[in-house]
């Protein structure tokens, strides 16, 4: 699938600018990789679900434990361990690139 993107971050955003940042770091991600690229959340509110609704592309997959929904209404709801810890450990091995805002 190319390169696969993982975004990590605070499930509330604390600084003023940090919304607006994930939101414009996600449309210029998808813009720059185009289709070489995937990006692969955890499913999570705050920066995780912030960056999946502003890819335009929407070549988002979200990382779910199983029975888990992200809720997003966009990307792709994929199942990965049967606890939150299994998933996380999944997660911290399948991406070539790790971005953090605010975690």
């Amino acid at each position: 699938p190319g390169i696969r993107i993982c975004v990590l971050g605070g499930t509330a955003f604390r600084g003023p600018d940090s919304e607006a940042l994930t939101a414009g770091l996600a449309a210029e991600l998808d813009a720059a990789f185009g289709e070489a690229a995937v990006f692969i959340t955890g499913g999570m509110a705050g920066v995780q679900e912030t960056f999946a609704k502003h890819c335009p592309n929407s070549r988002v997959f979200n990382l779910l434990q199983i029975g888990g929904s992200s809720g997003y209404g966009v990307g792709v709801d994929l199942e990965a361990g049967e606890s939150l810890d299994e998933r996380k450990k999944i997660f911290g091995q399948i991406g070539d690139i790790y971005i953090t805002v605010e975690g």
